[in-house]
Parts: C-alpha cells; structure tokens; sequence
C-alpha cells in the first residue's frame, strides 16, 4: 500500500508545484517541494505517472484551459468558420476585437505555458534520473513532443514568444519574447530529438494512438515543414506516415473518423470523461432551443453538393423555423454513445501537406493524386486542378472542408497562405476583410500578449495593433 501512497502524493506535490509556478504565467516561480518534485522520476512508476500527468494537463477538459477545444472554439471564431450564437462573452473573437485584458486570451496564454512548464520539468527530472538509459530517453522524448506542440500553437496565435526552456526562475522571470524562427527552430530540434527516440509501434501504449510515436513526431514536422516552405522535407515526413498502412488508413465512415483509437488517427487525446471534450461545447442538449455555435453562412454554402462531410459532420438545430447548422464531428456528449478522443493529428492532413509540397514542386499530378484520395473518402469525384493556381485552389478548399472547426487548422491557413488575388497580403486580409469589414484589422491575425503577463514581465512588450 505505500506505493499507491507515495505515488499518489508525488502527483499531488507535482501539481500543486506546476500550478503555483504558473500564476504569474510565464514568471515562473521555483517549486516549493523541490526534493518531493524530483522524487517523482526516481522509479518508472511515479515518472510515468508524472508523464501521463503532462498527457492530462494538454488534454485538461475544463473551460479555457484545454488547449484543443479553445483553440479550436477560439481559431474557429476569429476566421470564418462559426459564431457564437447567444453568448456574447465571446463576441470579441467573432469582431476581431480581443483586447489584452479579455480572460480568454490570458487562459490560452496561461494554459500552454503551464503545459511547458510540465514538459520541461519531466526533460529536466529525467535527466537526473537514475532510471536505465532507454526508458529515460523515450520519457523525455514524449515531453519533447508536447513541448514542440505546445509552441507550435503558441507562435501561432501570438507570434514572438518567450522561449521558456527552463524551470529555473532566475532565467525567466525576465525573459523577452524571442522571434518566431527561433521558437520555430527549437520546435524542430524538439521533433527530431524525439524521432530517434520514440518507439514506432502502439504496443507500450495497449495499441492505443494516444501517446507520441515516431509517427505522431513524423505527422507534427510534416506540418511545421510545411509552414516554414520546406517543401521537400514536408513531402517525406508526410510520405513516412502515408506509407505505413498496417497503422494507418483513410476510414471508409466518416463517421468513425473521430472515435476513439480509429485508424485514420495518429495522435489522440483522452480529456478523462466519457466524451470529447469539443461535443460539450458544439452539440446543443435537447434543452438548448438554438447550437451554441453556429457554422457562417460562408463555409455552410462551400461545400459541394454531394459531399459527405456535409452530411456527417454538420448537425441542424431548428429555432423559429430556421435551421442553424453547427458543428457535429464530434457527437456524442458525456454518458452517451460510443467514446470519441480529441483528434490531434490525422491521416487526411498529411494527404493535404504532401498535396501542397507537391504543389510547389512543380508535382502536379502528384499533388492532384494526393488531393483525390481526401474527396474520394468524402464521395466526391476527381478534382480537375492542374496547375500551381487551381491546384493551390482546391487544396485550400479541402483543407476548409476537411478540418473546419478542428484545432484551428483554417485560421492558420488564412494566416500563412499568401493572397490569390494580390500576393503581398495574407489571405486573412483578403477573405476576413470582405467578411467582417471594418471589424477586421491585418494587426488581428496574432492575438494579444495577456496585460497580467506583460504586467509582470516589462520585457514582453505587446502586439502591433493592442494597447
């Protein structure tokens, strides 16, 4: 019984530690149980229960401080995916118009800094630790990933970050922000340290997809590649998870696509209740009489007739004889039907990068291949795209479709894809300027630096375009 006991206290201590270090956000003060901190790492069973705590904290169901669903509520409403409809607490995401004292910015800010804090505690814990070398190697690896992803979420939503890689305060209590290449270059050192060390298959896992692999770390740099006009080394990490059919494939329903260890997934996160976490938020209760949020007219009519996504992952909620439409990918709430995980990295994406590397490389017909395998699953013929222009085209059109309302993939894309029309601005100027008008701002497609964060570090400064 003093097992249980010990590990248990650990945990608590861990937490207790984690959260007190991260009222200050990125002031990180140092633990107060220090000896009882490290202690956790000193055998595989408290150090794995400190890394599944990291696992719990990124994939923590509570209001604001769950990073997928606010990312994807948030990202979702600040492009042009949905609106709330009904609560006008989040009005200034739909208008473009946060500001750096609004609650929700400073929770995002918060909550993936406290996740990095986690990680960089478990990296820093298991290098004393005097567990055997693999074991060591592999945990710090996980902890590598979550931190890659953490900042990758971090740089984009608020561009210059501070680069926090340490728990000592003395290091960070003053650190400035530092610029997105940077940040960018250290989420790449992340993912490629874990890559060597990350075991390929689901067996330590019970065959379940919900903790870091090589593929998983394959599947994030893909995308971060992607992002930083790798297009070459996109296309490969994209191919290496593409190419490996016996733990990933393209499911036939749309409707499983979601559910819990299904094989289109790659990474998934388990939040601790019966659900997705997302279904609590975007499936109305039969006591709601309108969707919380609603899908804008705009995405509503882009989907093209016959498409299956239209019918699956869209749900209708009849009020006053209209029927709003809002997002269903996920369906099932807490205590009802079969159990759904938080989809973070699927295969579909790495169809789309790989499509969009091509694209660039001049691989047309390759990237039109690519293109067909998302719409052929969606029950739609072969796209007719041919060049660089339709073809860029027609992905950003599957990526809309594909993953709207999904970990704010469409509010990245607005912000890193260039004008069709006029190349020198963003697409988030071109579409989000004729959607919401004066409303919208080029200065909004980074949100602003928390006030209670700049308020206790002068070195942070703020956005362009916040006050």
């Amino acid at each position: 019984m003093k097992r249980p006991l010990f590990l248990y206290t650990c945990i608590v201590l861990l937490a207790g530690a984690v959260m007190s270090s991260c009222k200050k956000l990125i002031e990180i003060g140092p633990p107060g149980d220090q000896l009882a901190s490290n202690s956790v790492f000193l055998d595989s069973a408290t150090a794995e229960a400190a890394l599944v705590g990291l696992y719990a904290s990124v994939a923590n169901p509570n209001p604001g401080s769950d990073m997928g669903t606010s990312i994807t509520m948030f990202n979702g409403m600040s492009a042009d995916e949905a609106y709330a409809y009904s609560m006008n607490y989040y009005d200034d995401f739909t208008n473009n118009s946060l500001t750096p004292l609004i609650y929700y910015v400073e929770a995002l800010w918060g909550t993936i800094y406290k996740n990095i804090y986690i990680a960089n505690s478990v990296v820093e814990g298991m290098a004393q630790s005097p567990l055997s070398e693999a074991y060591r190697q592999r945990t710090t690896g996980e902890a590598k990933f979550l931190r890659a992803l953490c900042y990758f979420y971090l740089v984009n939503e608020y561009g210059a970050v501070p680069l926090v890689m340490s728990t000592d305060v003395h290091t960070t209590t003053r650190q400035p922000r530092d610029g997105e290449d940077v940040v960018y270059d250290q989420i790449e050192k992340d993912l490629t340290d874990a890559l060597e060390v990350l075991p390929a298959a689901l067996d330590l896992y019970g065959g379940r997809r919900i903790r870091a692999t090589t593929w998983a770390a394959r599947a994030l740099l893909a995308r971060v590649y992607l992002y930083r006009k790798k297009w070459q080394l996109a296309e490969s990490m994209a191919t290496a998870v593409i190419n490996n059919p016996g733990l990933f494939r393209m499911n036939d329903s749309l409707n499983r696509v979601f559910l819990a260890n299904n094989e289109e997934g790659i990474l998934q996160f388990v939040n601790g209740i019966s659900s997705s976490w997302i279904a609590n938020n975007f499936v109305p209760s039969a006591t709601n009489v309108t969707p919380k949020f609603v899908l804008e007219e705009g995405l509503f009519a882009d989907f093209e007739p016959g498409d299956k996504r239209k019918t699956n992952w869209v749900g209708y909620k009849s009020y006053g004889g209209i029927d709003y439409p809002y997002p269903a990918k996920y369906k099932y709430m807490a205590g009802v039907g079969p159990v759904e995980y938080n989809q973070v990295l699927r295969l579909a994406e790495q169809f789309l990068i790989r499509a969009e590397a091509r694209t660039q490389q001049a691989n047309y017909t390759q990237a039109a291949a690519d293109i067909n395998s998302v719409r052929l699953r969606a029950g739609l013929p072969n796209t007719d795209a041919s060049d660089k222009a339709t073809l860029m085209a027609a992905i950003e059109h599957e990526r809309r479709i594909e993953f709207f309302c999904e970990w704010g993939q469409r509010w990245l894309d607005l912000k890193r894809l260039p004008g069709t029309a006029n190349p020198s601005i963003s697409r988030a100027d071109e579409v989000l300027s004729a959607l919401k008008g004066s409303q919208w701002q080029s200065t909004d497609v980074l949100y602003p630096v928390p006030q209670t964060a700049i308020n206790s570090n002068s070195n942070l400064g703020q956005n362009k375009g916040y006050f």
